[in-house]
């Protein structure tokens, strides 16, 4: 009898099962379902995005943690040398008064006192021999009641620094916009104002640096910084290039009005003004500064006030800075201070400063500092340095 042939029926081997299979996959993957590919491809990205946004969300939660917990920083200076180009602005603050042993502890650094009680008494002489008197602006200073300390804010003098110190020490979690928190910060009325500058108790504090520095770096920061909108930009370029350029004022089909021509769609500088340009309507200006670029003894009625200590920028010590620290009953060990973002092109120390005074002529120089004679001569501030910056065919 024939016997039929089942081989076909029988089973092949494991391995063969195994190969198959890997074979068929590959099939399919590669020529049968390019739909399976694209699939595959798909849920990858999808998981590959959930990993990735897991991670930034832990980081997230991982800062605001580091920033609720308070964190003692000893390591870190209070300020950063300018020559480094830098700023730092408080970011958490001890808010109960130091003891005597910490203070002494913190001024160990110590102060030229009697540098500073003669820099006081120029103050006044000053006052007394141009007869000053200024009135007093409740929003230009900065008020603690708890500590009994106002501060005198100067623009482009550490001004947010400062005013991001107070906002904290009154544990107000801002991180932007420090220019509206004066609103907050300020003494409440014209009265409570004339209480506080006549209370021997109240720690007084003002912070100056070279009125020329402030000038270039008010320049810097709020005309020639096209990057964003400012309103000095927005006021002022107006004003400066009709006095300089004033072709600019006639339109016409081609190159289009004023506005056209020197703003973009978001009022950010699309023609900027030359430092020069800028100087010169300065100095013919009638109208009532900015608070960028207004007189120190004016703006801080220095002459209605007697500050207890006046810290000159330019060239500070750390243990000046502690003194500071110490009068606002802080702790500078339990403060933690980051860097503050710098002006764009660094800071403006006395080199920044020449090269742009080298657009200037000797005349235009000596004319700046007529304006601001009162502020050079209260402070001690130096004008030859800058005499030499400038280059003599101008």
């Amino acid at each position: 009898m024939e016997i039929e042939d089942k081989s076909y029926l029988s089973f092949p081997p494991p391995q063969t099962i195994k190969r198959r299979k890997f074979q068929s996959h590959i099939y399919l993957l590669g020529c049968a379902h390019p739909v399976l590919i694209m699939s595959f491809r798909v849920q990858f990205i999808k998981c590959m995005v959930c990993v990735i946004l897991y991670i930034i969300v832990c980081f997230i939660w991982l800062r605001m943690k580091h920033r609720s917990d308070f964190v003692v920083r000893s390591d870190l200076p209070l300020f950063v040398n300018q020559s480094k180009e830098k700023y730092i602005i408080v970011q958490q603050t001890i808010t109960k008064a130091i003891n005597s042993s910490e203070r002494d502890e913190i001024i160990s650094d110590p102060i030229n006192s009697q540098e500073s009680i003669s820099l006081l008494h120029q103050i006044s002489k000053i006052c007394d021999k141009y007869n000053l008197k200024t009135p007093l602006t409740r929003r230009h200073f900065l008020y603690d009641s708890e500590r009994k300390s106002v501060y005198c804010w100067i623009r482009k003098i550490a001004s947010t620094t400062f005013t991001k110190l107070f906002s904290d020490m009154k544990n107000r979690q801002v991180t932007h916009d420090y220019y509206r928190e004066v609103d907050f910060l300020a003494p409440k009325t014209q009265k409570e104002l004339h209480h506080i500058v006549n209370d021997k108790n109240t720690f007084k504090l003002l912070i100056v640096r070279h009125p020329f520095q402030r000038l270039v770096s008010s320049y810097r920061d709020r005309i020639e910084d096209n990057s964003k909108y400012t309103a000095q930009a927005w006021i002022y370029a107006k004003k400066i290039f009709y006095l300089t350029r004033p072709h600019l004022f006639r339109s016409n089909i081609s190159t289009g009005d004023f506005q056209e021509r020197v703003f973009t769609h978001d009022k950010r500088l699309k023609l900027i003004p030359t430092f020069k340009e800028f100087a010169l309507w300065l100095l013919q200006s009638s109208e009532q500064d900015d608070v960028h670029w207004d007189h120190y003894y004016t703006h801080c009625s220095v002459c209605n006030i007697r500050y207890n200590y006046i810290l000159k920028l330019d060239n500070y010590t750390y243990g000046q800075i502690n003194y500071v620290f110490s009068r606002l009953g802080l702790n500078y060990k339990n403060t933690y201070l980051p860097r503050l973002e710098k002006t764009r092109g660094g800071y403006t120390n006395f080199d920044t400063t020449c090269k742009y005074f080298r657009n200037l002529s000797q005349d235009i120089i000596f004319k700046l500092y007529e304006r601001y004679k009162i502020d050079f001569e209260m402070y001690n501030y130096d004008l030859n340095r800058y005499i030499f910056c400038t280059n003599k065919k101008n």
